[in-house]
């Protein structure tokens, strides 16, 4: 090829190609690591080199030299038909189709007919001149038909990869129907181009048949960025994650959904685009509206809701964020559905075996509470009837008489001690109620009982929340035995009688229970304006049995409780309660 060659306007275009499909080979160079980045690289060196070989053919003057330019166009193109097999195997299924095995079964006809070119050109040609209008004509032989027939043949390998993946990967398949549709644009020019009808016609398809695939490609590789590893690598999570994730425009409508959103919401992704989230789901997400400064990545609302029935119930959570653009303009919002059904499940059967274990300890205390109280009583009570028997032997009737009172007032103060007992392990929460419904029935029948009014107040937040079930039982065992003590000590002195029955109305004194939260803990002050006492005198005389068992409560899941009484000036409990259960003492949480 030592010959004379000419500029003309005609090279300008399969330069130009050429320098585009370089191109897109350098913009893969950055890639070639990526899943068929290599191919790619192949492909396009081959077409590149097949571009600049049309060059030279058309500015070759010898006959000899175009002849020349014409085979090597020939045996590169076998070279680049090859390489876009090899594209569409290793980007359907990577690591899986493209193996060495394959990869040398794919070479040995590109190796033959390069062999063939050089060593027998007549097996491929019968005969090949320049005709009139300075153009190559060939006639081919019938085995110079075959490697037409061979990427033919290829193109059935590659639809039926592109189809393969184009059915299992809905964000792969624009891509891969522009690879498809470029492919076959490309083998029916070179079978046009083979037929030499064309250039008889005086048309060049050559150009035509490089650039028709590789403006696909060229396409999918900007447009969609089929071998960008981030936007690909995020396409797969969001298809793979088991979150589900809904975007939504400004109006509340569903932009997109992934697979695990469209799974949760019982929902084609084609059917929920363009519709209102409230449509969708059975509890109200509020959104975020209008202009929100420095709102991007704030969490603005999390809610739960279920679907189905109670057997087959499951329970998400919704986490919603706005999202913005570069302006810091509101675009959308972005909405988080995680399935919590196990874990709303789990922490059911915690609660549940919470609640059996504080009833247990409560029971175990509760017995210790009646030995030590109702016990003594009835133990005082038969000694006292002893005592009384060996008085009347002797004779002593007045002494009698005395021990007989104090005796019926031993049994009425066992009775009553004994009524305030039932009522307070009936009205003792054993979570089938919430703690404040418990409480207030308590304090009712407590009022109605001993004609002692009791207020209470609680905080909305607290009551909606409530506590964990080893606190509510302590707590309102506590409350029981404040105002057990109001009963007995604060209030002035009665007789037992109108103890245990209802009185005329006059209370002697008043109490009040109140609810305050302080962060992570609740405070409860339990208040009377009863008698009132020297807490130091008590504790020096040892007879403070029922605030020492109200204390030993209160640590038992982490509080404390401090009393601040005087003569005169009523009782005030202050309890210190965690908002979340603490062991203490065996006490599990």
């Amino acid at each position: 090829m030592n010959g004379v060659y000419t500029l003309s306007r005609e090279i300008w275009m399969p330069l130009a190609a050429a320098l585009f499909v370089a191109a897109l080979g350098l913009y893969t160079w950055r890639r070639r690591n990526v899943p068929a980045g290599k191919p790619f690289l192949a492909a396009s060196a081959f077409g590149s080199l097949l571009l600049v070989s049309i060059a030279f053919e058309t500015a070759a003057v010898i006959p000899a030299d175009k002849i020349t330019w014409y085979q090597w166009q020939y045996a590169v193109q076998m070279l680049a038909v090859t390489a876009g097999t090899c594209i569409s195997l290793e980007y359907a299924y990577p690591g899986r189709w493209l193996t060495r095995r394959n990869l040398a079964l794919l070479a040995v006809p590109p190796v033959l007919t390069i062999a063939a070119i050089i060593f027998a050109p007549q097996l491929i040609w019968q005969r090949i001149w320049v005709g009139p209008n300075d153009t190559v004509v060939a006639v081919y032989t019938l085995l110079g038909i075959l490697p037409a027939v061979y990427s033919w043949g290829l193109l059935i390998v590659n639809a039926a990869a592109f189809l393969w993946l184009f059915a299992r990967s809905p964000q792969h398949r624009w891509p891969v129907a522009l690879m498809l549709c470029g492919q076959i644009t490309g083998r029916v020019l070179i079978l046009m181009d083979i037929t030499s009808l064309p250039r008889l016609m005086g048309l060049d398809l050559t150009v035509l048949v490089v650039l028709a695939p590789w403006t696909a490609y060229a396409v999918a590789l900007l447009g969609f960025h089929i071998l960008d590893p981030l936007p690909a690598a995020q396409q797969t999570a969001l298809a793979q994650m088991s979150e589900g994730m809904i975007v939504l425009d400004t109006s509340g409508r569903i932009a997109s959904v992934n697979p695990a959103a469209s799974a949760m919401l019982v929902i084609a992704a084609g059917r929920a685009r363009g519709r209102l989230l409230q449509d969708l789901l059975p509890a109200p997400i509020y959104l975020p509206a209008g202009n929100h400064e420095g709102a991007a990545g704030r969490i603005l609302e999390q809610a739960e809701f279920s679907f189905g029935s109670d057997v087959g119930e499951h329970w998400y959570a919704v986490e919603c964020s706005p999202l913005s653009d570069f302006r810091g303009q509101l675009a959308g919002s972005l909405l988080m559905l995680r399935d919590i059904t196990e874990q709303k499940r789990a922490r059911a059967q915690i609660l549940e075996q919470e609640r059996a274990l504080a009833t247990l300890r409560e029971r175990e205390r509760l017995a210790r509470e009646l030995h030590d109280g109702v016990t003594q009583l009835l133990a005082a009570a038969h000694l006292q009837v002893n005592t009384a028997q060996l008085l009347l032997r002797r004779g002593q009737d007045a002494q009698v008489q005395t021990c007989l009172e104090s005796l019926a007032t031993t049994t009425l103060q066992a009775e009553a001690d004994l009524r305030e007992y039932l009522l307070g392990v009936k009205s003792t929460n054993n979570g089938a109620r919430p703690l404040f419904a418990t409480l207030r029935d308590y304090l009712v029948q407590y009022t109605r009982a001993y004609s002692i009014p009791v207020q209470l107040a609680v905080p909305p937040a607290l009551e909606e929340e409530g506590l964990p079930p080893v606190v509510e039982v302590q707590l309102v065992r506590i409350i029981q035995e404040a105002l057990t003590n109001v009963r007995k000590h604060g209030c002035k002195q009665q007789e037992v009688a109108d103890v245990l029955l209802p009185g005329d109305g006059t209370a002697p004194c008043r109490a009040r229970v109140t609810f305050t939260l302080e962060g992570t803990q609740v405070c409860v002050v339990i208040a009377d304006d009863g008698n009132g006492f020297d807490p130091a005198a008590e504790a020096r005389a040892g007879s403070s049995y029922g605030l020492r068992s109200m204390e030993e409560r209160a640590r038992a899941v982490g509080g404390s409780l401090a009393v601040t009484s005087s003569p005169g000036q009523g009782t005030q409990l202050t309890i210190i309660m965690p908002r979340t259960a603490t062991a203490r003492n065996g006490v599990a949480s």
